[in-house]
């Protein structure tokens, strides 16, 4: 199972990345845990906006590949719960892809 999430970092910008566990990919960019993105360095994640499921780590990458290349606006879309097909029609067999709202949340970024 492969997840793609997008998360609010400090300032209102989204990151997009996939990953097979969302709790310590997150950690990861929180600085919990070693190994976060250059990026979430210097843009602390402050939520988790928008997880999607997906069986296979092909189909994880097809869709974050799309989400990177949306505006920020079709991404709030997203976030905002417009359907998938919506924002991006032109993706692939879009019944893959099962949204996870139970993965969201804010994150804490502390070192325990």
């Amino acid at each position: 199972m492969y997840f793609v999430y997008v998360l609010r970092c400090v300032g209102s910008s989204l990151y997009c990345g996939y990953t097979n566990d969302v709790a310590h990919r997150v950690g990861a960019h929180a600085g919990i845990y070693p190994n976060g993105a250059k990026y979430t360095r210097s843009h602390p994640p402050v939520r988790v906006e928008l997880v999607y499921e997906t069986g296979t780590k092909e189909d994880a990458m097809k869709l974050e590949a799309k989400i990177k290349k949306l505006t920020k606006d079709k991404k709030e879309r997203l976030i905002r719960g417009d359907a998938i097909t919506n924002v991006i029609p032109d993706l692939p067999d879009p019944s893959v892809y099962k949204a996870r709202p139970d993965l969201t949340g804010d994150v804490r970024g502390d070192k325990q």
